[in-house]
């Protein structure tokens, strides 16, 4: 840190001046320097100096931009989205069963929860009456309202999961076509996993879609999601706390 000493940053409010407070011009014969930061990482200088005092700059810079975004990644809550097709009857049910598990742990504020539907054919709908009312049966309180997947789930979800394997293939189709149109993390695909690949208790590998049946389809959907969720969360719960584990 000694390469930093005589110098102090002011920020007003997306604009770094990186002045020494004991001369009226901060580098002698040459213009001040100002550094444009967008979002945290610096984007342009209008000067370029001598190695050692654009070796000053970087320290000074990095300073501004290091604390905020390590403190932000530590905060950020676990996301899980759960998809099915229509986002009425399959997915909202995952939701609400995860969001009640969580709850009864007094996890809540360690989580985000959301579920999104392949198609945007129900947007804006609850979701489908007989699973709401299934689910109340259990306890468990159904109020998602329907919304279709949108490439910024890919940004902003830690884990997606789909109920079936024509939900996941859909899902990737629409990475494979969004990511072309705007930035999305190369690693997203690795994100998608199966709603039934956590299951313990079942064998099946899909959940199944229970729109047209009777009332034991929404029954079969909640057995699943209860098995499938119960483990994930374990899971996860394991997986966020190893490193802690490992450094104590």
């Amino acid at each position: 840190m000694s390469g930093l000493h005589g110098f102090c940053t002011s920020i007003n409010p997306k604009l770094i001046r990186i002045y020494n407070p004991t001369t009226t011009n901060p580098f002698p014969n040459r213009t001040t320097t100002n550094l444009c930061l967008n979002h945290h990482h610096v984007i342009s200088a209008v000067h370029l100096f001598s190695s050692s005092e654009a070796l000053t700059l970087r320290r000074v810079s990095s300073m501004a931009t290091a604390t905020p975004s390590s403190s932000t990644d530590e905060s950020k809550p676990f996301s899980v989205l759960f998809v099915c097709l229509g986002n009425i009857c399959r997915s909202p049910a995952a939701e609400a069963v995860f969001r009640n598990l969580v709850e009864k742990r007094g996890l809540t504020s360690n989580f985000r929860i959301d579920s999104a539907g392949t198609i945007g054919y129900h947007e804006g709908n609850k979701a489908d009456g007989r699973m709401r009312a299934a689910s109340q049966r259990r306890g468990i309180e159904v109020t998602s309202i329907s919304r279709p997947i949108r490439p910024s789930d890919f940004r902003e979800f830690d884990l997606i999961l789909a109920m079936d394997l024509q939900n996941k293939e859909d899902i990737l189709s629409a990475y494979e076509r969004w990511r072309f149109k705007e930035p999305l993390p190369p690693d997203a695909p690795k994100k998608v996993k199966l709603m039934c690949s956590y299951c313990k208790k079942h064998s099946e590998k899909e959940v199944p879609d229970p729109y047209y049946g009777g009332p034991q389809g929404f029954e079969k959907v909640l057995d699943l999601l209860e098995d499938a969720c119960e483990s994930m969360l374990d899971s996860i719960v394991q997986s966020q706390n190893a490193p802690t584990s490992a450094s104590t």
